[in-house]
């Protein structure tokens, strides 16, 4: 009586079944990076902005300093300069209660994949 011998080897199936869940692994992978670095991007971009609005917001502390006369003239919206090609700024200067106290408003903008983002800081100065 001749003995079979069913353990010699695979069978396709199983390598089939196997390169199916590394490819699958990979895959997944292979997704979870690339939205990391989407991630990682845009809070790089979100960072770069803030400190943007941030060195704004600082200037304009120390026009109020240096400058008290031209500081308490502004008003309106004024364009930011030095900023970096992809980014764009606005700082708004407001006049509240009275000429007592001075609201400024800086925006940064951006734009990426997803569309434009913005990061808002806003302080008031006082007399």
């Amino acid at each position: 009586m001749k003995r079979r011998n069913f353990n010699r080897g695979q069978s396709i199936i199983e390598v089939v079944v196997a390169l199916a869940s590394v490819i699958l692994v990979i895959l997944a992978l292979v997704k979870v990076t690339t939205i990391s670095i989407k991630n990682a991007s845009f809070a790089r971009d979100q960072r770069l902005a803030t400190q943007y609005a941030q060195k704004a917001i600082e200037n304009a502390r120390r026009l109020k300093e240096e400058e008290p006369l031209v500081f308490w003239s502004k008003s309106g919206e004024e364009d930011i300069s030095g900023l970096e090609e992809r980014f764009t700024g606005k700082i708004n200067y407001n006049e509240v209660e009275n000429d007592k106290k001075m609201e400024v408003k800086v925006l940064v903008f951006w734009t990426d994949e997803k569309g434009q983002h913005e990061s808002k800081l806003t302080t008031f100065f006082t007399k």
